[in-house]
């Protein structure tokens, strides 16, 4: 009898702890405090900046690429193969003279050159968005020859990310 209760209290020492409903323990939060950031490690993330850096100039009424434009454009490229989850967005600005109308149509061949060169370089069609602004959002609100070529410009930012309908603040 003695044999038998210790057998049965061997059985269930041994069979308990696999048993027992085992903890799930969170993984610690970043002891910086920072937010994590998505990239290889040890290597900072150049695309933010190269992109607010990054502002393609055109000409009164013209939408071709100038060759500083490609020399930027090719660099901004070589980021976006480093990083291939990166997608970003092309807004394409002119100066206020000219209808609404043919503004927000010459902005967005202004934005389209630049993705479609972009595409050219091997970036992926889903990776660039462009879309156009015309005259809506001047950059310097003048009348003078100088603001109007500043005024006629492209600008690159990363596109927002969007799940399941909803925009989902990046910052």
């Amino acid at each position: 009898m003695i044999k038998k209760n210790l057998s049965l209290i061997a059985l269930v020492l041994l069979v308990a702890p696999a048993c027992a409903r085992k903890a799930v323990l969170a993984e610690p939060a970043d002891p910086t405090g920072d937010d994590p950031k998505y990239v290889r490690a040890g290597v900072p993330d150049l695309l933010p900046q190269l992109l607010k850096e990054t502002v393609l100039h055109y000409g009164f009424d013209d939408a071709t690429l100038t060759q500083h434009d490609t020399i930027a454009l090719r660099r901004l490229a070589d980021q976006m193969r480093e990083q291939p989850w990166a997608s970003i967005r092309i807004a394409g600005h002119c100066d206020e003279r000219g209808t609404a109308e043919y503004n927000l149509a010459l902005g967005q061949r202004r934005a389209d050159a630049a993705r479609s060169y972009l595409i050219k370089l091997g970036i992926a069609p889903s990776a660039v968005e462009s879309i156009t602004f015309g005259e809506e959002v001047p950059l310097i609100e003048a009348e003078t020859e100088e603001a109007f070529a500043e005024n006629r410009r492209a600008e690159f930012g990363a596109a927002p990310l969007e799940l399941f309908g909803f925009l989902v603040d990046q910052n």
